[in-house]
């Protein structure tokens, strides 16, 4: 018997999609705060991109064992413009993507992160270490852009790219909105249903 990958799923119908004509530097992670998801590779890029753009903001939501450590790497290297805001309920999640213009994220290893779906819906640009499943979900320069794991040199040339390349990045965002309705109950649910069929 051959396997099928049946994907997530990401609720389309609280879509707080907002259209974007420019892209701010304002960027947001929406992870756990554990080793896995190597938030400290986030924090050392945007340091990097806020010596050239000092205004750049992040925000970084969720709630783990190393947000004192993080907190502590963010006063020690007096990065700017950087919140903790813990844990936050999922319905109120759309309007903190609403407030920011672009995803990063670095795990070290993933599967099929849902925050990453939310993010195409929402309409904000994905940037993202290649590892796992994410290749399978974000296609390089067509509806996001990846980077080599842990490498935060990179991943802040990808987000100092896409504040000076509006177009190609709308486009991406575009494609990413569309792609995204593969990952809606009604399609996932009808994969799902055709296997017991």
């Amino acid at each position: 018997m051959s396997a099928v990958v049946i994907p997530n799923i990401v609720d389309l119908k609280n879509d707080v999609y907002k259209e974007r004509f420019e892209l701010q530097p304002h960027f947001i992670s929406v992870r756990h705060l554990r080793d896995l998801y190597n938030i400290p590779c986030i924090l050392r890029a945007f340091e990097r991109v806020q010596k050239i753009i000092p205004e750049s903001t992040l925000t970084v939501l969720g709630e783990g064992d190393k947000r004192n450590e993080l907190e502590s790497f963010v006063k020690e290297r007096n990065i700017h413009n950087v919140k903790f805001l813990g844990q936050v309920p999922n319905e109120i999640i759309g309007e903190y993507l609403k407030k920011n213009d672009i995803m990063l994220s670095s795990p070290l290893e993933d599967n099929m992160p849902v925050s990453l779906l939310e993010a195409f819906s929402a309409g904000l640009l994905v940037v993202s270490s290649n590892v796992g499943g994410v290749p399978y979900m974000v296609e390089n320069g067509k509806t996001g852009l990846l980077f080599e794991s842990d490498n935060d040199e990179e991943m802040s040339e990808k987000m100092l790219w896409a504040l000076s390349h509006h177009e190609e990045c709308l486009k991406m965002i575009r494609n990413a909105k569309k792609d995204v309705k593969k990952y809606s109950l009604e399609v996932v649910g009808k994969q799902i249903k055709a296997l017991y069929e």
